[in-house]
């Protein structure tokens, strides 16, 4: 019988309960996209209709760089340190405004960059109290609460698997099989 995923806030263990349901939405919303890339042939990786479109391995930079830009940033008010940043050694998008293109790297990067925030993220947020995951933080750029972060962070995630299913099969239909 397979193991079956619980989503309940006792999945992922801290504080406080409400926290660990946005903590265990937030890993059920990534399973589901590493699910979408686990298999995928490397060509898909890289694959895009035209210079200007990005490409899944793009999208998947893209989403560690906001997370990341949210989580320290936003909600811990600091820099991203060191230990992150030189995994995120672009900024996410060009002058234009579009994502930025990384070239080729391993999907292995990409998924190594993806958990190492991932788990910023967590240590930061499993020991906030609830007082704290909804205290409103001030920035030049906006005021948001944590818990609205999460909330931002999972709808974030979700469209972008959409764009990631999509060039899979479009990839998949214009491109012979190796």
């Amino acid at each position: 019988m397979p193991e079956i995923l619980r989503l309940d806030s006792d999945a992922i263990g801290c504080k406080e309960p409400l926290v660990a349901r946005y903590l265990t939405m937030l890993a059920d919303c990534r399973a589901l996209t590493i699910d979408a890339i686990k298999s995928m042939r490397f060509d898909l990786l890289y694959w895009r209709r035209n210079d200007f479109d990005s490409n899944i391995s793009d999208l998947l930079y893209h989403i560690a760089f906001v997370e990341a830009d949210w989580l320290f940033v936003d909600v811990r008010e600091e820099s991203i340190p060191l230990a992150l940043s030189e995994h995120l050694s672009y900024t996410d998008r060009d002058n234009q405004g579009r994502l930025i293109h990384i070239g080729t790297e391993e999907l292995e990067a990409s998924l190594n960059r993806l958990g190492r925030v991932r788990t910023a993220l967590n240590e930061t947020f499993s020991a906030m109290t609830l007082a704290e995951f909804r205290r409103l933080r001030k920035s030049e750029r906006r005021e948001v609460s944590p818990e609205w972060v999460l909330h931002h962070l999972l709808q974030h995630e979700a469209e972008h698997r959409g764009q990631i299913n999509l060039l899979k099969r479009l990839g998949t239909e214009s491109r012979p099989k190796a």
